[in-house]
């Protein structure tokens, strides 16, 4: 029984063979292997932080009356967060105007004072000189210029004391109406209408929206190198795969003393509300000057259990067929791939489309073949991945 199962399986080996052989090529599109001048890139990675975070706190104490936001609502700059009881400054503030009426009231008079002392001293000036008064008339007459023009000074600065007094009641009547300081989200919420609040304690605690910061760890010898490549660059949400270009970038010159890294900051300028601090990203930096290397387009790289390779389209008597090829790859820019490999050459042809339906050594027919690259490193080198 086994010898027949035997010879029925070798059989059928025989008879599935020349079927695989005459079966027709797969069709497939390939592209050239090209060489070019690229910038190297790096891998880091880091979190996203957000531009502001803090607590909006009191800055008068009183009993709260309002707390407008709960937790998970979005502010624009300037809006009204919470309200306090503003009662005893509102009858400080009366009071204050009452007394600055009373000093206006009273600088008239002294006003009118010093313009009869000075009169006064104009006749006795006139009078001392055809000596029709005393000289100690005179001088009394002087005295009690001075005097008036003592007494209309003094008052003038008690009507500005009071004048400031009540601009700093009226800031104080100002900040029981707490507004939000820049546009953000309202992540807790720390107390409610009624309670007492004081000077310093929070109401609520704001994260700035908007504008986020990706914060990427980068190795203290790249300190030099990053800074003077890299500006606009593409950085990668890590759990959404969603891109974003940086608008800016700038590095904190402090290194780690333990793990010998630094930290770069680049600016991502976008309103889009999926954007958390604390979500992880990775961004490839250039980490110096544009060198020739070869160049794949990202679809031709197949991956396998941490291996990457490509199928290249090698002529034959019988037509062209694909023969796994693998590559290291240096860096990811744009479309491309920088790759390292020993048996592929400039203007060898990769397979970039049907290549996921191959095994070693299959017929193709290449039914589209580009004739240049779609887009150079120079193009790319700032778009996302």
């Amino acid at each position: 029984m086994a010898k027949q199962f035997g010879i029925a399986l070798a059989g059928l080996v025989l008879m599935t063979a020349p079927v695989l052989a005459q079966g027709p090529p797969t069709a497939v599109r390939a592209m050239p292997v090209v060489k070019q001048s690229v910038e190297p890139h790096h891998r880091f990675t880091g979190s996203l932080k957000a531009v502001a975070r803090g607590s909006v706190a009191a800055l008068e104490d009183g009993r709260v009356l309002e707390v407008t936001v709960r937790e998970g609502a979005t502010v624009q700059k300037g809006d009204v967060i919470a309200r306090i009881d503003s009662r005893r400054l509102e009858a400080q503030k009366g009071e204050m105007e009452a007394a600055f009426g009373t000093a206006e009231a009273l600088i008239a008079q002294r006003e009118a004072e010093l313009r009869q002392a000075n009169l006064d001293m104009d006749r006795s000036a006139s009078l001392i000189r055809n000596n029709a008064i005393s000289k100690q008339q005179h001088e009394r007459s002087e005295t009690e210029l001075a005097i008036a023009q003592a007494k209309l000074d003094t008052d003038r600065r008690r009507l500005d004391e009071i004048r400031r007094q009540l601009e700093l009641v009226q800031v104080r009547l100002d900040d029981t109406i707490v507004r939000a300081p820049y546009d953000g989200q309202v992540i807790m919420r720390h107390t409610e209408p009624g309670e007492w609040i004081r000077a310093g304690e929070p109401f609520v605690t704001l994260v700035s929206t908007g504008i986020v910061e990706a914060w990427l760890e980068v190795p203290e010898r790249y300190a030099g190198i990053v800074s003077q490549y890299s500006q606009n660059v593409p950085v990668t949400i890590v759990g959404s795969d969603r891109k974003f270009v940086s608008a800016s970038a700038k590095r904190v010159h402090e290194v780690h003393p333990r793990t010998r890294t630094f930290q770069y900051v680049l600016t991502i300028d976008s309103d889009d509300a999926m954007l958390t601090p604390g979500m992880s990203v990775e961004a490839w930096l250039p980490t110096g000057p544009a060198e020739p290397a070869l160049t794949v387009p990202k679809d031709a790289l197949i991956r396998s259990a941490g291996l990457a390779y490509v199928f290249k389209a090698v002529p034959g008597e019988a037509g062209p067929t694909a023969v796994r090829t693998p590559v290291s790859v240096k860096f990811q820019t744009g479309s491309l791939a920088v790759i390292e490999s020993a048996q592929l050459a400039e203007g060898d042809m990769v397979v970039v489309e049907g290549n996921e339906r191959l095994f070693p050594g299959m017929p193709i027919a290449v039914t589209d073949v580009a004739e240049d690259q779609t887009q150079t490193a120079a193009n790319v080198a700032g778009q996302p991945r």
